[in-house]
């Protein structure tokens, strides 16, 4: 596999905007996200985790134990309607219960930030977490005083990540030693060339061609 592009390193990146939560389905993921709106913050955490392997009382190797992101999801406020989604929020006639939670819905996270090069000149990067699980969210709430304080609402997320597949997107990617790889984050650049259409569908995770195309 070869892939002569390079990538610059960003001078600094910030905000959060356009996240979106595609349900998985049977056949992949639902064709129609649901916008999420007025995200504040999201915090992918690496779950990364090491067993060591000894003998001869020395540490011969480590093998990395990486099972995918996990944080939370800050907003404005609470979202009906991913809530309902979820499955553990349901319509009444007078309102919106909350109730248990019976199963996890997982499923694709999209997100956009700005990166900055060292002019300041600015670019969206835009952001596909795969397999993601969203927990029950958590509110805060404190009173008004002189100076009004907003609560912000908190869903907890784990990223479980789906296989990547070869160049030609039909086949689990297999390297030189027959290892596979799990894909947890997408992310695309003003030049890459699906760019432009990135948002609009989960896209599949795939090696680049030998060519580099």
């Amino acid at each position: 596999m070869a892939n002569p592009k390079i990538r610059l390193k960003a001078a600094g990146y910030h905000g959060i905007q356009n996240m979106q939560f595609a349900p998985a389905t049977e056949t992949g993921y639902a064709a129609t996200p649901l916008k999420l709106l007025y995200a504040k913050n999201l915090n992918p955490t690496a779950l990364l985790e090491a067993v060591e392997q000894y003998g001869d009382n020395r540490l011969i190797f480590r093998i990395p134990s990486d099972t995918g992101y996990e944080g939370q999801i800050g907003t404005t406020g609470a979202d009906p309607e991913l809530e309902k989604a979820i499955g553990y929020s349901i319509e009444s006639d007078n309102g919106l219960i909350t109730t248990d939670v019976t199963q996890y819905l997982r499923g694709a996270l999209y997100y956009e930030f700005i990166e900055r090069d060292e002019h300041g000149a600015a670019s969206v990067v835009k952001v596909w977490l795969f397999n993601a699980e969203i927990g029950k969210g958590s509110a805060s709430h404190a009173t008004n005083t002189r100076s009004l304080e907003f609560g912000e609402y908190t869903y907890p997320f784990t990223v479980y990540g789906d296989t990547l597949m070869d160049a030609a997107g039909t086949a689990p990617f297999r390297d030189a030693k027959g290892m596979g790889r799990k894909a947890f984050m997408y992310t695309a650049r003003p030049d890459d060339e699906e760019y432009d259409n990135f948002d609009k569908a989960v896209p599949t995770p795939k090696v680049a061609s030998p060519s580099g195309g």
